[in-house]
């Protein structure tokens, strides 16, 4: 029987294609000619926190992704493409709008058998919060004239492998991050130049005031009796003082 009028039938197409490979598959994550994905129970977020260890999440458990980090996401679903078909894969356009870009692959082998691994960074100025079973993948399958060459199914993964969390672990600098320490560094600066500024205002106005009642206080000591004879046992000579002058 055709398609009803009014109704296309490419969503049955789509949905019929998807089951094949999506598992477990759920009709009601089609979205027009794309399938969502959702995160697995598996995460790892380059911080110094993780300790190269992925971390294991239980059903809506979350986690974040900071500025300049790096992380590997699991899919929840296994696929099973077929020889004969290829899979475009992407991040939800609402999560890439916050800085988080996919920077793994953007498509799925014929004959991958396997959870995917999304690769990411958050190139945004703020930290990301997401949680597992959240759906922010989308999977859109494209049909080839003919199945490739190879009849062997690649297994892909299961879980995080150890050898893809070397490489990114530890801390990564963006522009938003180094624009804040600048503007530190420049607050930092502007603060010791106002202290200068208030310490010569204090050291002048001290000075005003102290040097002249040091000055009397010098006179007044040089012309004490016992100074004026010593200054007269070492002969006239020695240069005196002037006596401070009477007052009127």
């Amino acid at each position: 029987m055709g398609a009803e009028r009014g109704q296309s039938s490419e969503p049955l197409h789509i949905q019929g294609a998807a089951q094949k490979v999506v598992e477990p598959f759920d009709p009601g994550r089609i979205e027009d000619a794309k399938y969502m994905l959702s995160i697995g129970d598996e995460v790892y977020v380059s911080d110094e926190a993780s300790k190269k260890t992925p971390q294991k999440l239980k059903e809506g458990d979350g986690f974040a992704i900071d500025p300049g980090q790096f992380a590997f996401l699991l899919s929840d679903e296994i696929v099973n493409i077929p020889f004969n078909m290829l899979g475009f894969i992407s991040i939800r356009a609402t999560i890439k709008f916050y800085g988080l870009v996919n920077i793994s692959g953007f498509h799925v082998d014929p004959g991958y058998e396997g959870r995917l691994i999304f690769s990411v960074f958050n190139a945004g100025p703020t930290r990301i919060q997401l949680k597992r079973g959240e759906q922010i993948f989308s999977i859109w399958l494209a049909e080839l004239k003919g199945p490739i060459d190879r009849t062997t199914v690649v297994k892909g993964y299961r879980d995080i492998p150890s050898k893809l969390i070397t490489p990114i672990s530890g801390k990564f600098t963006t522009a938003y991050q180094l624009e804040r320490e600048l503007d530190a560094l420049k607050e930092d600066i502007s603060n010791l130049k106002a202290f200068r500024t208030s310490a010569l205002v204090i050291i002048t106005i001290a000075g005003t005031l102290l040097v002249p009642t040091f000055k009397d206080t010098v006179v007044k000591l040089w012309n004490q009796p016992a100074i004026t004879e010593i200054r007269g046992q070492l002969g006239s000579s020695t240069p005196s003082l002037p006596s401070k002058p009477p007052a009127n």
